[in-house]
């Protein structure tokens, strides 16, 4: 039975041959409701506890008792109960579900030993016994239930510190533990296997910088130096998923904040690279739910002290179903893993994730089905209108918020789009306005609709402001109705940069699949999933534009002026990316 299942889908659908590769990546989600940096963070039941800290690291106003609970499930932020007293560059560390907040400063220049417990499950906080020593800029981690708290920085001295103590939360007692070999402060630590890797930080008040990796086991209470990082850094965070320490970001020097991830396997004691950050940062958080490492706040550029709200969150081992790419999950994916079926092939044996069972078999076929008719939004996809609305006067974007207003009277038409609905202009008034997505000058990105009829001279997309600031994003040219793009660079000197002109007709009253893609040095235009046009040389970055995208107008929005479109419009998708002329050809299947 088995057999014939399989073949009747090979038979019934076909094998596709594009594959796409697991890649870790980075995503954006909600900022935290108050920019923050120097704070510390606890996991309970899936949630992140954001605890004290300060938006201003150099200053001398005293530090925050706020609590903030984020919620990755519904990517939503909730205050809690505040901490008796205000302080950052403190520790944080998680027993029992309860978050022990450790040590930091009340103020600019200072340093306490005050240890308070907090109960999500109560929202309550209870003092505990104090540190033996005050210091701030210090780690904690948690072994067999007790806590490790290592090196900091005191004052008034401002000398950084070797000390471990450990806490014991059953006893509320302390105790003193073999010194750290190298003293240091505002460094991160990270448990695997009951072993505690401390790294990198700095050994004096304003440097060094050190990328020193020292490895402490509390069941022999010893030390043992590991390979170091591949560059020196501080104020970094360290994460601990699938058995590899995750550094994130961090800086080297008092100009200069790090977007990198360094990626430490201890079983190898080896360093490799992960994908960098996008927002270059030190003095943040950094903690794992559900395989995802989730970067909250911190600083962007240590001499300027600005901190930023920003949450993005790293998945290194993301779990890919949609092996071709075509945005939903269906047959062709089974049909492209029964290809594999027997192998060993690492893109298709995706079950247990994150890195399957060495076999290509019934396993991944059932996590494969539990995704079935799933559609996949990849985070370089930036802004989806599919136009299947049925009635009102909004166009509903499916990854973000920028919902499109409908002008005029267009019609939804749920039977007859190209994929499900579509939207049908009639040329006169009728238009959408879906406000900001992105600045052409930003880098490489790309547009792509399905459209059925239109006239020469009429718009799919383009981007105006107020004060007629953008250009037609895809069009039909003026004389044969030909796909087009009016994006350009800025005039250089006498020479004036053209708009992009296919020898493809788009307005003969048939469905066609219209794509720009700008990869940072060329225009390529796709009409059907073939490469239609494209640069012969290289070109200078995109015209800079800030406007609002209108669908189904230019930058006039005169009927007389001839650019208002006429017909069906579908599916509009927007990438942050260049996607490959094979990825393009599939969309437009």
């Amino acid at each position: 039975m088995k057999k014939t299942f399989l073949l009747v889908l090979i038979l019934t659908v076909g094998l596709a041959s594009i594959t796409t590769a697991a890649q870790d990546i980075w995503t954006k989600k909600a900022d935290m409701p108050i920019a923050t940096s120097l704070h510390s963070v606890g996991v309970v039941d899936g949630k992140i506890y954001v605890i004290g800290g300060t938006d201003n690291i150099y200053g001398w106003a005293d530090y925050w008792s706020t609590v903030w609970e984020y919620d990755p499930s519904t990517d939503t932020w909730t205050p809690k109960a505040d901490m008796p007293a205000g302080r950052a560059r403190l520790c944080a560390s998680v027993v029992d579900g309860k978050i022990y907040a450790i040590g930091g400063s009340p103020h600019r220049d200072s340093d306490i030993a005050t240890v308070e417990m907090y109960e999500p499950a109560t929202d309550t906080w209870t003092r505990k016994a104090d540190m033996p020593r005050a210091r701030c800029f210090l780690s904690s981690s948690v072994v067999d239930g007790k806590i490790y708290v290592i090196g900091g920085k005191i004052y008034p001295s401002e000398t950084m510190v070797s000390t471990v103590e450990v806490y014991d939360p059953a006893t509320d007692t302390w105790s003193r533990k073999a010194n750290m070999p190298t003293a240091r402060g505002m460094h991160s630590a990270s448990v695997v296997d009951g072993k505690i890797y401390v790294i990198g930080g700095v050994t004096g008040a304003l440097g060094p910088w050190i990328s020193t990796v020292e490895a402490y086991d509390p069941a022999t209470d010893t030390w043992t130096r590991k390979t170091s990082m591949p560059i020196v850094n501080c104020n970094h965070s360290a994460s601990t998923l699938n058995g590899k320490i995750y550094v994130i970001g961090g800086a080297n020097d008092w100009d200069y904040c790090l977007p990198r991830v360094e990626v430490y396997d201890p079983s190898t004691d080896i360093w490799s690279g992960g994908l960098n950050m996008p927002t270059a940062r030190a003095c943040h958080s950094a903690s794992v739910v559900s395989g995802k490492i989730y970067t909250i706040g911190g600083i962007i550029k240590p001499s300027t002290w600005v901190t930023v709200s920003a949450v993005e969150v790293y998945d290194p081992n993301p779990l890919v179903v949609d092996f071709n790419g075509d945005g939903i999950v269906d047959a062709k994916d089974m049909c492209i893993m029964i290809d594999y079926w027997g192998t060993d092939e690492p893109l298709y044996d995706i079950a247990p994730p994150p890195f399957g069972d060495g076999t290509v078999d019934v396993h991944d076929l059932i996590l494969l089905a539990e995704h079935l008719f799933e559609e996949i939004y990849p985070p370089e996809l930036i802004a989806y209108w599919k136009l299947d609305e049925t009635e009102g006067d909004i166009a509903l974007n499916s990854v973000s918020d920028n919902h499109g207003l409908l002008n005029g009277s267009p019609a939804w038409q749920p039977e007859t789009g190209k994929i499900d609905g579509a939207l049908e202009f009639d040329g006169i008034d009728d238009y959408i306005d879906a406000g900001f997505v992105l600045n052409p000058a930003s880098g490489p990105f790309s547009v792509l609709a399905w459209i059925k009829g239109g006239a020469p001279g009429q718009v799919i997309i383009a981007q105006i402001d107020g004060t007629g600031t953008g250009e037609i994003w895809l069009g039909a040219d003026a004389s044969a109705g030909n796909l087009m793009t009016g994006l350009v660079p800025p005039p250089a000197g006498r020479f004036v940069p053209q708009p992009l002109i296919s020898e493809t007709i788009i307005t003969d009253g048939q469905w066609h699949h219209a794509a720009f893609v700008w990869d940072g040095g060329y225009r390529i235009l796709y009409v059907d999933g073939i490469e239609a046009a494209r640069d012969t040389a290289a070109q200078n970055p995109l015209k800079s534009a800030t406007g609002g995208i209108i669908i189904g107008a230019g930058k006039s929005l005169d009927a007389d002026a001839g650019t208002l479109f006429s017909d069906l419009i579908d599916d509009i998708r927007i990438y942050n990316i260049a996607p490959s002329a094979e990825k393009i050809a599939v969309m437009a299947q």
